[in-house]
Parts: structure tokens; sequence; C-alpha cells
């Protein structure tokens, strides 16, 4: 289920599903060329925002899984593109119908702004592909009528037989089993388009010579009219074209009859040398988005929720002086018990006095059983989850040593109560990517090496928040509590008060722990400082007091 309807949150109820990597944040939206992670634009979340998110990533989930090996230049790349596309959007419905929505919104949201509208030949040809695949195989109406206008413009080119041979081949589209099959049908259709640049190459015919042709034409066809295909098929475009227009001079330019616009050989070589990047629904999409995130007022962009990379830091070998943290854990577990409360509402129960009667139950009057009241009754149960944000910055090299305790000494403590789930985050700069990495995941049994991690780098404390306020959203436990383990020095100051306020908007508690310095308060009104672990139990008691036990 989604508990949070902002873009962080379905991204990370997305990559949980699709098993892929998805972050939220930054100027630029962006797709890794293997499909393992993709990045959203930091923007607020709007229906219009939430469907191009949705369907980028199924798209790009069918690329991870279904497409190997990378793409040409020119033309023939983009017809392996939308080949491509059409063949893995197929796969991903099989695998997991219910995208089909998603994907087909996309489509018609790209066709009603008139983005797949052809511009010219090569849009053509990419356009009745995608028609075809998009409209008859997958059932997307909305892009149906785009296959007509396609093989008029194919038509006035190089002629109905065209438009036939490129029927021929595309109708084995739902053959294709790999990319590779993707690629001979591509470079089948791209020969179509060479054989017509021989024949553009020929020597052309005089307008006598035409004029001789068309008339022998006329006299085997006698009275029939327009110029019948060999299925039969006649297009609009080229029988209703003015007469003015249909008695074109030498050449051809401009004849109403097929074939009639005919490209040179030297326009038919540039249009196989040039990548349009037509139909390239992924790069429309992340277009769009970074339109929409450029939209945003700067006044605005602090406060909307994003969703960093979140990595995994592995045991080190090696383990905590457990003494001092065990002891600290001891002596806090037996008092947070009875503070770390929640109202669970149990099931309906029935009683001899109350306001809303159990219609249903009148019967049991009858068989002697008088309770006929509804009620509903509430009982307080420990059902809260817990994450705590290590902070191992740079700035914490001489603090590492209580830090790592009294992290330990909580979750152990957190893990040690029924009806607690607790995670323990830890962030810092190593490596920049990724700042947040999780160092014992909800319901595992922490280690003390767990927790044995030397300092790296920077302090991005509005990263950790931002992750720790998307996983405990996530999360069913009517109580979220985030608790913070940092000497308050936060590398970006007004990104860590606004990551702060959006996260308390969203019914979720912080407190924080000072490790050996007071910076904390200028962050955070519900603090402590502690200097050694052993006053680790009192400041926890402090921060906890009156935290979970409101109803």
């Amino acid at each position: 289920m989604i508990r949070d309807q902002e873009l962080a949150g379905l991204a990370m109820t997305l990559s949980k599903d699709a098993k892929i990597t998805i972050t939220v944040g930054g100027d630029g939206s962006y797709c890794k060329p293997d499909g393992s992670h993709i990045n959203i634009a930091r923007m607020p979340s709007t229906p219009l925002g939430r469907m191009l998110m949705t369907g980028l990533v199924f798209h790009e989930i069918g690329h991870k899984n279904f497409t190997k090996g990378g793409r040409p230049d020119g033309l023939l790349g983009d017809m392996m593109n939308v080949i491509e596309d059409i063949r893995v959007d197929m796969e991903t419905i099989k695998a997991r119908p219910g995208t089909c929505f998603n994907l087909e919104a996309v489509t018609s949201h790209y066709v009603n702004k008139g983005s797949l509208e052809p511009k010219n030949l090569p849009h053509a040809i990419l356009g009745k592909v995608m028609a075809f695949g998009f409209g008859r195989l997958m059932n997307h109406k909305s892009i149906l009528p785009l296959e007509m206008v396609c093989n008029e413009m194919m038509d006035d080119a190089f002629g109905l037989d065209f438009v036939d041979e490129v029927d021929v081949i595309i109708k084995d589209i739902p053959k294709l089993r790999s990319t590779r099959d993707t690629t001979v049908m591509a470079q089948k259709l791209i020969d179509l388009l060479i054989q017509q640049q021989q024949i553009s190459a020929k020597p052309k015919q005089t307008a006598q010579q035409q004029q001789s042709g068309q008339n022998g034409k006329q006299g085997k066809q006698g009275d029939s009219g327009g110029s019948p295909s060999s299925n039969g098929k006649q297009y609009s475009r080229s029988s209703q074209q003015p007469e003015s227009n249909q008695a074109s001079g030498a050449g051809g330019k401009g004849a109403g009859s097929s074939g009639g616009n005919r490209p040179t050989q030297k326009e038919i070589e540039e249009m196989l040398k040039t990548q349009t990047g037509y139909g390239d629904l992924s790069a429309l999409i992340q277009s769009e988005l970074d339109k929409m995130a450029d939209d945003v007022p700067d006044s605005l962009r602090l406060g909307i929720p994003m969703l960093p990379l979140i990595g995994r830091l592995k045991a080190k070998n090696g383990k905590l002086d457990e003494v001092d943290a065990v002891s600290a854990s001891s002596r806090m577990r037996a008092r947070l018990m009875g503070m770390l409360q929640s109202i669970k509402r149990q099931p309906e129960t029935y009683g001899l006095s109350g306001r809303k009667l159990a219609a249903g139950r009148l019967v049991k009057l009858g068989l002697g059983d008088p309770r006929i009241f509804r009620k509903k009754v509430d009982t307080v149960n420990i059902n809260t989850a817990v994450t705590v944000l290590l902070d191992l910055s740079g700035s914490m090299s001489s603090k590492c040593r209580v830090a790592n305790a009294a992290a330990y000494a909580l979750h152990n403590t957190l893990f040690g109560l029924k009806g607690v789930a607790v995670c323990s985050v830890e962030f810092s700069g190593k490596n920049k990517d990724p700042e947040v990495n999780v160092l014992v995941d909800f319901g595992k049994k922490p280690q003390s090496e767990n927790f044995n991690h030397r300092p790296f780098d920077g302090t991005p404390t509005h990263n950790a928040i931002w992750a720790g306020r998307v996983m405990l959203l996530q999360r069913p436990e009517p109580r979220k509590i985030m608790l913070i383990l940092t000497d308050g020095c936060p590398d970006k100051d007004q990104e860590t008060k606004s990551a702060t306020q959006r996260t308390m908007k969203d019914g979720i508690e912080i407190a924080a722990i000072g490790i050996m310095d007071k910076s904390v308060q200028r962050f955070w009104s519900n603090h402590q400082v502690i200097n050694s672990i052993q006053e680790l139990p009192a400041a926890m008691f402090g921060v906890m007091e009156g935290l979970l036990t409101s109803r």
C-alpha cells in the first residue's frame, strides 16, 4: 500500500515492487543505460507527474529485463529503439498485466500533445511502426489514426508498394523474442530505404516518356479511376489532390499519384545517417519531468521530499566494546516499554449497553445472549516504527566511539521490545554515492560489528532525514519516530531545517541526541546532549518523555 502520495514515497514503493533503484532529487531526470537506476527530478507530486514517473519506471523495467545490448547511430538506431520499445512493453504486460494501463496513459498523453505527429519522411516510417505496435498489437486506441497519416506520407514518397512491404515486415513483431531479433527487423526496414535510394539513383524519365507510360496504364485500366495497390488499398490523400497538382512538371515533384514526391538519392542518404529521436518515449518523459522541475519556484523547492540513493554497509571485522552499550541498553529497556505505546483499534465487540444496535444480533436475544450493542475497543499496544540516524561524517572522528556505541545500544534496546520495528542508518559522504546506508534493517537482529564503522567525509543530514522519512512512511505501524545521533553540523542548514519541518508535518516525531556538542539545538527542539555512553539512558528518557505517550 502506498502511504506517501509524494513522488518520493511512490518511487520507493515502485522500487521495492520492481526491484530497481529509483531516486528523487536534483534538477534532472535520467535513466542508466542498463535500466538499473532511474532518477526523477525534484518537483511536487501532481497527477501528471505521478503518471509520467510510473510510466517511465514500467517502461524501463522492460528494457532492464528484456533488452540486451545497445543501439547503433542513425535511423537504424531510431528504428531499433521503436521496435524494441514495443517488444519489451508487450513482454512487461505479459509479466505484469496491470502495467498496461500505465503504459497506455503515456502513449495517449503524447499523442494528445502532438509529440508523435510526423514532420518528415523518417518520422512517418517510424510512426507507422509505432502506430502498428502500440495501436494494433497493444490496443492503444489513441495512436491508431497516426498509421493512416504515416501511410499517406510514405505513399507520396515511394508509392503504395513500399507501404505494403513495410506492413509485411512489421506484422512479425509479435514473433520477436530478443533484441537480436529486433535488430534484424530494423535492418530489413532500413534495407527498404536503401533499395529506394538505388531506385532514385537511376536516370529519371523525361516528361514525354512519363506521359507515354501513363497513357499505357490508362489504356489497361480503362475508366477505373485511381491507382489501387496490390492489396486493394487506396489512401484518401492521393485521391483527393487537386487536378492542378496531379499534372505536375518533369520529375514528378508535387504529383498526387503514388510515389510522386520521391526524395533524391542524396536526401535518402541523409535520412539514413540522421538520428531523429522520434518516438523515444523515455526521452520524452524525462524531458517533460525536467521541465516540470524547472517550473518550481526556489522558495518551494526545499520543502519537496526527496528520495536519496540508499545503500547498505556490511559489518566490519572486529566488535565494539559492548560492555557499556549493553549496560545502557538494559537500563533503557524497562522504562521504554511503558513509553513506546500507541493506540491500536481492535475488532468490534458486543455489550449489554451502548448507542449502536447490532441488528444482526437481535436473534441472539431468543437464544439467551443479550449482548446486542456494538462496541469498538481501543487497547494500548506497543506498535511503533523507529529509524535511528547515525552521523558518521568527518567531524565525528573524535566522537565516533561514543556515537557508534550509542546507536548500537539504542537499536539493541528497541529491538528487544515486542511490537517495535527499528532500523539503523548511517549518513556520511563516503564516495558521495550513496550518502545514506542501512546498517541494520527492520526486523534484523543487531550485531555490534554492524556499528563498527569509521567516519567518512561530509554530513548530508538532510538526505538522511528524507531517506528516514520515506522508510518510516512505508511502515504499517501508526507511531513513527526518528532518532538522530549527530554533532549538529550538517552540510546544508536550510535543507536540514526544511526536511525536519516537512517530516514532522507528515506525523513523524523527531528527537536528537547531540554527541559531545550542543549544536543540535539549532535544528531540533526535542534534544539531549551526551558526552559518554553512560549518559545515554538519561538522555534517551529526556527526549522520549511525553513523545509517544499522547493518544
